[in-house]
């Protein structure tokens, strides 16, 4: 159980307004193991819950992107024991609204998320329903194990298209969840990869994680990337690059709206040019039943990670860093954790 009373924690109260606070020491209710986190991503979606721009409760502890080692466990817990290296995922859906009762757990008309309805990883230790816990191989770090998370929406997304073995692939824009993908369309068995990313360093990341070819988005304008891909993969959120993406859709291609969007940013699109290609817009959100793959292409070094966290931020130093957009220096971000001793993280 835990040691204190009190935790600090990274408490956002609401919009702009977050800090490093104290919050109840979480206990493990019924079905649910208490996790010392030893590592908590920065996603995109925390800084949109500190500016107020994303769906969330307050006041609450942030963080989604879990890895740690269990350090308790309560009642009727039966799969996961006090020392566990665990992944954490941080969907929890009813399990009985139309959507869920119809196999679409990831569209829960009353989903609860882990650091965003209810207390997530920028603390030092979570409590979590077992169901949403996966074990992390010894050799994996747990570190890396925290990627499983934003892996596994990727994964699914990528179950949501067509694919076809030598297939050509673009993808938009270069961040975390970019570089992921274009491992997992590598691994699918696409041909070609091409990223298009502004920032340079990015760019070369790409390159370092297996990407065929990098490009400006200005050089993507040139006329021999029209119509040349049978999968283009919006990955930035940035409304303009729909327009992209249909010009780089070959006949038949499939086009992938990744990246998240600002709520009310809205697009101009020519209907005619979907029904003269054949085009299928296809939306993904979050990943149904795909935490186990993520974890498996992680431990198998099929997906790496290593060079997308630069910025490793201690507890103290996260509420500073969540109220400024990244810089462009900045990839991804992590808290990090020492590891408990003996844990062999």
């Amino acid at each position: 159980m835990g040691t204190f009373a009190y935790m600090k924690a990274v408490v956002v109260r609401g919009p702009k307004n977050v800090a490093l606070a104290e919050w109840d020491d979480p206990q493990p209710g019924p079905q649910e193991a208490l996790v010392a986190v030893a590592s908590c991503g920065v996603c995109g979606t925390d800084r949109h819950i500190v500016e107020g721009t994303y769906p969330a409760a307050y006041p609450n502890v942030l963080g989604h992107e879990i890895a740690g080692i269990v350090t308790a466990i309560g009642a009727g817990v039966d799969r996961v024991r006090v020392g566990d290296r665990v992944a954490v995922d941080p969907n929890i859906p009813c399990h009985v609204c139309t959507p869920c009762r119809r196999g679409d757990v990831h569209l829960c008309e009353s989903l609860s998320a882990i650091g965003v309805t209810r207390p997530g990883g920028m603390a030092p230790q979570v409590a979590v329903p077992q169901a949403q816990l996966y074990p992390v191989p010894a050799h994996l770090s747990l570190e890396d194990a925290a990627f499983a998370e934003p892996l596994s929406c990727v994964v699914h997304a990528l179950e949501r298209v067509h694919l076809p073995p030598g297939a050509s692939v673009a993808v938009l824009g270069a961040g975390p969840a970019g570089l992921l993908l274009v491992q997992v369309a590598k691994d699918l068995g696409a041909s070609s990869v091409v990223v298009s990313e502004p920032n340079a360093r990015r760019r070369d990341l790409a390159e370092s994680l297996g990407a065929d070819e990098v490009y400006t988005p200005e050089m993507m304008d040139h006329e021999s990337h029209s119509e040349a891909y049978d999968l283009v993969c919006e990955c930035s959120g940035n409304p303009d690059a729909v327009a992209a993406a249909m010009r780089l859709a070959r006949r038949g291609a499939d086009i992938l709206l990744f990246g998240v969007a600002p709520r009310d940013a809205r697009v101009t699109l020519a209907p005619y040019e979907i029904y003269r290609k054949e085009l299928r817009l296809v939306g993904s959100n979050i990943n149904p039943f795909t935490m186990e793959k993520a974890v498996a292409l992680l431990a198998s070094g099929r997906v790496r990670v290593e060079g997308i966290v630069t910025h490793p931020v201690e507890l103290h130093d996260m509420p500073a860093l969540l109220q400024h957009p990244p810089g462009a220096a900045e990839i991804k971000a992590a808290l990090r954790f020492p590891p408990p001793t003996g844990s062999g993280a």
